[in-house]
This record gives C-alpha cells, structure tokens and sequence, in this order.
C-alpha cells in the first residue's frame, strides 16, 4: 500500500491541498471543508500540501493524500497515473489574465518581448495557457519572454507592483482575492477563454463506500454553513460532479509532465 503522509494518525485521512496559496492561506480557505468531511466520514481529517508543484505531484504519485484539491491537469495527471478516483470539480472555468501596472507601456502580450512575465510555477495551468497565447505574437516563456517564478499565484500581483515583472498572469479566481487598492493599480492586458478548474480525487485504498460519501458530501457542501463560509472566502461557487468529458479537455495540458 502506498505510504501516507508520514505525520497522519491511522484513523485520520490526509486532505492534500496543492500549493497555489500561501500554507496560511490554505489553512485559513479550506479548514471548513476539512471540518465539515471530518464530520461526514466521522474521522479526522487532517490538511497537508507541499513547498512547490513538483514535490505535491510527487507526493500524490507516491499516495500521501486521501484526498486531493488540485489544478485540473494535476487532477487528471493523479487520474490516469496514480488510479485517484474523480470526486467533484469546481463550478467556476478558469479563465486566466495577464496584468501590468497601468501607467506601464505594456498594453497587449504582443508588447511582452524582452519582458517579464511573473507566473506561478512552470508546471501550472497558468504557464502553458500563457505559453501558447505568447506563441501566437512569435514570443515565448523562457526565450524572449523571461519568466518569473513566483513560487505561488499569492506573490503574482506584488511582483508587478513591486517592478520585478512587466506583467502577471493568473487565474482570475486567485486574483479577484487581491485587495482593492492593488486591482486598482493594475490594467488587463489578456484573457483566455473558460477552462475546466479545480478537481478533487480521492485515493482508491479509500474503498468504494468512503468515496462515495465523499462525492455526496462534495455535492452537498455548498448548501451548508461551512459551505457558504468556504465559497464566500474562496470565490468559488459550487463542486459539481467531475466527468469523463472534463478529464479528457485537460489532456493537452498534461504534456509538461512527459517533458525532459
């Protein structure tokens, strides 16, 4: 059997959240969801995530989490490698933006070349929805286009502001949690169309019956007090059933992990 997370208890399952905040703001975002599974399933349930991408699509492969939150090509990469079984999915798409400063001359990605570009991590949905954006003006991350690792989306607004990057690009579910007084310094230069968002899965050792109150409590949440708490804090609007069809639109985006 796959090794657990190496702090969690024998009775407590391990909800993996992936590193898209700050470990504070996980905490402080996903504590009423935690809460309320650990009351449906009748046992702890104990929140765990990872220093960088990397190490939280590692740590799933090798079956530290029972749970995971997670961006959508992680979640099918989990899927389809690692046998974790779909639980629930965002109801917001994912649409992602590119920001610069508003007195900046930067005005479209066609104005990106020889600039930076402050995004979350290189593996993330962000990096390769704004790869291929840049393509089409003949510029690229890493290339003519230098890239900024902010290590995560939390640190993507202060970058720009902070004149480290030209520009920051990142979904704007994270950014909509900016205060207001960093929007208000900032232009949109790009939009992509709707994605598929955030997934949940669970691991197999779970069994059939746990997943399957899992998937009934995920459906169930936002109709409840720590539901409406989670959503409001989050921008997130409800968790629907994850299908087959969702899984497959993400495959294009699972490539980065095949790359040398």
């Amino acid at each position: 059997m796959p090794a657990r997370a190496a702090q969690a208890e024998a009775n407590e399952l391990v909800f993996g959240v992936y590193p898209h905040l700050s470990p504070n703001q996980i905490v402080e975002q996903f504590t009423p969801l935690s809460d309320y599974l650990a009351q449906v399933l009748g046992q702890p349930v104990v929140l765990r995530s990872a220093p960088n991408f990397s190490k939280f699509i590692e740590r799933t492969h090798a079956g530290e989490y029972d749970i995971i939150f997670t961006a959508p090509h992680m979640g099918r990469l989990a899927e389809k490698r690692d046998g974790y079984r779909p639980l629930a999915q965002s109801a917001n798409p994912f649409i992602f933006i590119a920001l610069a400063k508003k007195d900046s001359p930067v005005k479209s990605l066609d104005n990106m070349r020889d600039r930076a570009l402050a995004v979350g991590a290189k593996l993330s949905m962000t990096y390769q929805v704004m790869n291929q954006a840049l393509g089409k003006s003949g510029l690229e991350l890493g290339k003519n286009v230098k890239f900024v690792d902010t290590a995560s989306f939390s640190n993507i607004i202060e970058a720009v502001l902070r004149g480290e990057a030209d520009a920051g690009a990142a979904p704007t579910i994270l950014l909509d949690n900016a205060p207001a007084e960093q929007r208000a310094q900032l232009k949109e230069i790009y939009r992509s169309q709707p994605l598929p968002s955030f997934f949940l899965l669970g691991h197999p050792r779970n069994g059939e019956a746990t997943l399957k109150k899992l998937q009934a409590a995920l459906n169930a949440f936002a109709g409840t007090p720590a539901g409406k708490t989670y959503f409001a804090k989050s921008l997130q609007v409800e968790f629907r059933p994850l299908n087959a069809a969702t899984l497959e639109r993400i495959d294009p985006f699972t490539s980065v992990f095949h790359e040398p």
